[in-house]
């Protein structure tokens, strides 16, 4: 009974982190933008280090704004990125996106007393702490920026697929790529508050590579049962252990694609 009224929340909150998560990893992966949800996720922590700098606590509404802001900023600029360059990838541009802003929070929050605990929240969040107030208004907002995914899932998944195809039909690629990057930003403005940048980022990418490695047809489904799962085994080895909650998550999400490999090998075989 202790462990469910201790873990309750943060287990809970794990489910609902990887449900949207899952659907984003799933196009981050196949855009081959790798660091763009990284990226967009410390932008959203510059903008609260900013808040923090200005009298915000790190996970108040007052320091969210400003990470809502700058995600919403680094949306917009990684959106320009695409083709910008026959000769620089994409990647590179939301590489250097990631460096400068980890830097710039960096910067900022040597001007803030106790930086140092304020970059560790940042970075590992405080997810041990969270209450069902919090598991339920992110659970509402998740819901709703699902329901923008599903609403213009056609040229979302086409862009993903085929952008040169899209390009052809006169879809508008940077709009939908907007669009996208800014749902993939207002979601990690929340999630880094709760679980910080190294879990945001797990949560967004792991489960993804493992429903591709795979190669089922159902890989959202796939990524959203993996995910759930071995988030579970992680808080539940966390508290057994009395090691930090989110570190322990990503360490468990690093075995589980470890043990992935030789099954992948099998099936490719089969």
């Amino acid at each position: 009974m202790e462990f469910l009224v201790f873990m309750g929340p943060p287990i809970a909150m794990c489910v609902v982190l990887v449900g949207l998560h899952v659907q984003l990893g799933l196009h981050v992966v196949r855009r081959g933008v790798i660091f763009v949800d990284i990226a967009l996720a410390q932008s959203s922590a510059l903008g609260a280090a900013v808040g923090v700098l200005l009298g915000a606590e790190v996970g108040t509404w007052f320091s969210g704004i400003f990470g809502l802001a700058a995600a919403i900023l680094g949306a917009w600029v990684i959106s320009l990125t695409r083709g910008r360059s026959k000769t620089v990838p994409q990647e590179a541009f939301i590489g250097i996106t990631y460096v400068v802003a980890a830097a710039a929070s960096i910067l900022v929050l040597t001007k803030v007393p106790h930086g140092a605990e304020e970059t560790e929240a940042l970075l590992v969040g405080s997810i041990l702490w969270v209450k069902w107030a919090s598991v339920l208004q992110t659970a509402v907002l998740y819901a709703v920026l699902g329901f923008v995914l599903y609403r213009f899932r056609d040229p979302i998944h086409l862009v993903t697929q085929d952008p040169e195809g899209a390009r052809a039909r006169g879809v508008k690629l940077r709009w939908w790529d907007f669009l996208f990057y800014a749902v993939v930003g207002l979601t990690v403005t929340r999630s880094v508050q709760i679980a910080g940048v190294f879990l945001v980022f797990t949560f967004l990418v792991v489960p993804a590579v493992m429903a591709n490695l795979l190669k089922v047809k159902h890989q959202l489904a796939v990524g959203w049962t993996l995910g759930a799962v071995v988030a579970v085994a992680g808080a539940v080895l966390s508290y057994l252990l009395d090691l930090p909650t989110g570190a322990t998550i990503v360490c468990a999400f690093g075995a589980a694609l470890v043990l992935m490999w030789p099954l992948e090998r099998v099936l490719v075989k089969t």
